[in-house]
Formats: C-alpha cells, structure tokens, sequence
C-alpha cells in the first residue's frame, strides 16, 4: 500500500510540473540559474536549455570589441526583468567606459530599460566606477542592501588602481626631470582584485546574485583556436569566475552591402556547473540583439533534426521555418527540442565505461 502511495505522489509530482509547462528536470534545477538569453550558450554552460549561469556565481565574459560581449552581459538583465521569480532584483550597470550606445529600450523592452540603474546614485546622476578602489565601494555597497542582485561591470580594462594613477604621475614628472622613477607599476590592480573577489564570492553566493565581470581584449581573438590572452587584474578572476568565457567575430553580417550584424563564437573554458569546456555561435542583429531562434534551428538542421515534423510546421529554407514557429508561438518548443538534441549528441561523447565508484 505504501508504495502504491508513493507511485500516486511522484505521478501528481509529474503532472503538477507538465501543467506548469515543465519536464521533470526543469521542475527541480540541481542549481538555480538565469539564461544567457542563448538556449545554446545555456547548454554549453549548464547543460540546461532555459538556465545558464549559475545564481551565486561570479561570470567573466572576454572578448575583442565589437564580439558583442556587452549585449551578451546586458540580455541577462532582460531576461531578470521578463522572469517574476528575478523582480526583486537589483540590476546594476557598471560602465567605467561610459560607450554604451546600445537603444536599451528597443533591443530589450521597456521593463528592462526600467530595471537598470547605475552602480550608485540616479539615472540622471550616474556615478560608474573609475578606479578599482571606487568599483570595490561600489559592489560592497550592493551587498551591504542584503538583496539579490544583478551587476555588471562593463569593462574591467577601464579600471586603474588610484595608487598606479600615482606612480604613472610620478613617472611623468621623473621622466621631464630627466631622473629615474621609485617603485613599479601596474601591479596595485591585480592586488587589489585579488582581495575584492576573495571577499565577495561568499557573499554573492549566499543571497544567490550574479556578478558579471566583462574584459575587453586589445588584440583580436582568433575565433577558430581562441588563443589564450593576457587581460587586466591578474589571475584572480581565473580562480574566482565559475564561468569564463571567450568571444569571438566569426564573420559580420551583411544586407544589401550594409553590416547589420555579427556572428560570434563563444567558447567556454570554465564552468563550474559542468566541468566542461564547449563551443557554440549565434547571430548578434543591431536591430534585436541574439537571435535565438535563429541559431537553435541552424544548430538543429546541422544534428539533422527533423524540425518540421518534430514542431508540426512546414519545412523548407530556415528563414521560412524560423517566420513560422514565431508566427506560431513555437519558441519554447523549439527550444526544448534544441536540448534534446543537445543531449542526444552529449550522450554519444561518454565513455560508457563502468562507474569506479557506486
């Protein structure tokens, strides 16, 4: 009798979690995460279609202008500000570069243009973060609120330490006077990272927010091997970042001899949720930001997916079938069966081989 009991309650458990649109493994996530806004990038990162950074975590995003590393960082926002379980969230914008020419209302809707505000102060009266000391205020600042929250700081590499503002002073005016310089350079920021994030970590991870880190390359990133760059503040973020994660421009594209896009490469080389290291690409528009929809049925048609027939719609050329499942409403649907396939392919990557440990 009991453990007809038990079968009656792991069934309703089901239905329950079909009802609310979700499969058993979307019902209860082993680690709470907010999507990149790429169904791929969640995938390559989580191995779960609709989360990809881990809550809790520190993320740092690499890549060469114009890889589109901002609007990656930004579409976390939206996708927090479309999410009720993210409305108590504090959204963060840390822009030491002050370049943000992105129309944030039309990429992203009005909600999230709503949501974000600087790191202090009002929209009217941005106060970003000039030196590394006045980012470490800032992000201690956050965290004194003991709220959740989403901050990106965008980017790292615009960031100097108020002491190596000092010694370059110094270094100036030795260099007029003709004499040498005391003490070296360059090495206050690293330091001072170091320290930051060692203190922060634990307490990102305890009230489950999301630190995003973006730095900037000054060389261009061979999208084919990502060769590995040197970038600012040491190697702290190596260690503290539970993702990490390298873009580059594959190709711009183009319409009517016009650039209207780019696409980008992405290899994750860290992450914590799923130890592993994997590659994806999705088209970035200037007009509406990833494209999402775009990118799952590419990726579909190169597995050999069956999406007409699996989606009920018509097939044909993919500029047809992507019209159809947005006409359609199909977005979520695709994007269940863009994880199937992805796990269909990962499961053909193990070893089967016997567990040493049961």
């Amino acid at each position: 009798m009991r453990t007809k009991t038990k079968k009656l309650v792991s069934l309703a458990k089901q239905i329950l979690a079909r009802s609310e649109g979700l499969d058993k493994e979307e019902a209860a996530p082993k680690v709470a995460t907010i999507s990149t806004g790429s169904t791929l990038l969640n995938l390559a990162i989580s191995d779960r279609w609709n989360g990809g950074y881990g809550l809790g975590k520190i993320v740092n995003i690499i890549g060469d202008t114009q890889a589109g590393k901002t609007t990656l960082a930004l579409t976390a926002f939206a996708e927090a500000a479309h999410r009720k379980r993210f409305e108590d969230y504090d959204c963060r914008y840390d822009e030491p570069e002050a370049a943000l020419e992105h129309d944030i209302g039309k990429l992203f809707g009005q909600r999230t243009l709503s949501r974000i505000r600087p790191p202090k102060g009002t929209m009217e009266d941005p106060r970003p973060s000039e030196t590394i000391e006045q980012f470490q205020y800032n992000i201690h600042s956050v965290l004194k609120r003991d709220k959740p929250f989403l901050y990106i700081l965008d980017a790292l590499d615009a960031l100097d330490a108020e002491d190596d503002e000092k010694k370059m002073a110094e270094r100036v005016l030795a260099f007029e006077k003709g004499t040498q310089a005391k003490g070296s350079y360059g090495m206050s920021k690293a330091k001072i990272m170091s320290q930051l994030l060692r203190q922060v970590v634990r307490k990102v991870r305890q009230n489950n927010s999301l630190l995003i880190i973006v730095s900037q390359t000054r060389d261009n990133i061979n999208p084919m091997s990502f060769s590995p760059k040197t970038r600012s503040g040491g190697r702290a973020l190596e260690f503290y970042a539970s993702h990490i994660m390298w873009l580059g421009m594959v190709k711009k594209i183009k319409k009517a001899g016009e650039t209207i896009g780019v696409i980008c490469r992405v290899k994750s080389t860290k992450s914590k949720l799923t130890g592993k290291q994997r590659t994806v690409e999705f088209p970035i528009y200037y007009e509406m930001g990833i494209d999402d929809v775009g990118s799952c049925v590419d990726y579909l048609l190169k597995q050999k997916v069956n999406i007409g027939k699996e989606l009920g719609i018509q097939g044909g050329k993919p500029s047809r079938m992507i019209r159809q499942i947005e006409d359609g409403g199909l977005e979520k649907e695709l994007f269940r069966l863009t994880g199937r396939a992805w796990k269909a392919y990962e499961d053909k990557l193990l070893l089967n081989r016997k567990r040493r440990y049961e």
